[in-house]
């Protein structure tokens, strides 16, 4: 019968590792730079099951109101303006998406402790990196699986082939100001929201596949791409690890983006529900000899949908498009 306990001789506290995992499973995801509470984020975050129970989340969330008139002067957003009683006020438009949220883990179980006394290194210490390692990749990946799904634009709205500086051009467009008809079933995407930096600068993120951005560090023009296109407002971690930028765009590569499918992303294309963001055990078998390991976490995944408008599909991407740009 197995006696479940803390190893308290074998380096930290579970309640240490919880903090010290926490940190590094937080620093080896790809989206952690992301990642926020606000509506303007790219990965939106609810912690709210960590506190009360459920097993789903409703995100809310509200159209913008930009480039509605507003009023001037002495006119009145709502009274008499001195003949008719008038109402200047702007309605918001809400949709709201529900996110069920489950269990995910991953355990390793050592040999025993001559297995342990046969190797210099830390077998336990190793075990806690290797979980940390598939925490952060797992959750990278239910990200990547939720991106990935969003709306494909048809290629014949993009310039030629391959990751150029015209593609990039169009695909800024397409996520600006969306053409009629530009995906299947004579529909057309949803216009995203762009992303606010520092100084109220707007940006988009566009992912793209290694081999994609190989044959753009490849091309004549990339010269030019780092001389014009340099990162700006660096001090938010959405540029971190970043290829560059072009025309407010930061391109980031991962090899989890299609080959020939970049991805542009703005505010709110991922919504992540934790129930409980990180939680780690041990547990003893034979009387001490052997010790298990366990990582998990309690989490929702879904790419952000919009209910849809006059001109959007019920259920399209809410804020992330991808291209096709391969031959």
């Amino acid at each position: 019968m197995a006696v479940t306990s803390i190893a308290t001789s074998h380096g930290l506290t579970v309640e240490q590792w919880d903090s010290g995992l926490f940190k590094k499973y937080q620093e080896g995801t790809f989206f952690g730079k992301f990642k926020g509470t606000s509506t303007g984020s790219v990965v939106r975050v609810q912690r709210d099951l960590q506190k009360s129970p459920g097993d789903a989340v409703t995100f809310g969330f509200s159209n913008s109101i930009r480039g509605t008139a507003g009023v001037t002067g002495t006119t009145p957003l709502e009274g008499f303006d001195g003949t008719n009683y008038v109402a200047n006020n702007e309605a918001m438009s809400f949709n709201s998406q529900r996110v069920v949220i489950d269990q995910v883990r991953q355990s390793i179980k050592l040999a025993g402790v001559m297995t342990e006394k046969r190797v210099a290194f830390n077998m336990r210490n190793e075990a806690k990196d290797k979980l940390t390692d598939w925490m952060a990749y797992n959750e990278d990946q239910a990200i990547f699986t939720a991106l990935n799904a969003c709306d494909t634009v048809a290629s014949s709205f993009i310039t030629g082939t391959g990751l150029t500086y015209d593609a990039i051009v169009d695909m800024k467009k397409e996520a600006m100001f969306p053409s009629e008809d530009n995906i299947a079933n004579d529909k057309k995407t949803r216009k995203l929201e762009p992303i606010k930096v520092e100084g109220g600068e707007e940006v988009f993120i566009l992912g793209v596949n290694p081999s994609d951005a190989a044959a753009f560090r490849k091309s004549a023009d990339f010269k030019n791409f780092n001389q014009n296109g340099g990162l700006r407002g660096n001090t938010n971690a959405i540029f971190t690890g970043a290829l560059g930028v072009f025309n407010n765009v930061v391109i980031h590569e991962h090899s989890s983006f299609p080959v020939g499918t970049p991805v542009m992303i703005g505010a709110g294309a991922v919504l992540l529900a934790y129930g409980k963001e990180i939680m780690y055990g041990e547990e003893m078998f034979d009387y001490g000899d052997k010790t298990g390991f366990m990582i998990g976490s309690i989490r929702g995944v879904a790419l952000a949908k919009h209910d849809g408008t006059a001109d959007n599909a019920d259920g399209s991407s809410y804020g992330a498009i991808k291209f096709t740009i391969s031959a």
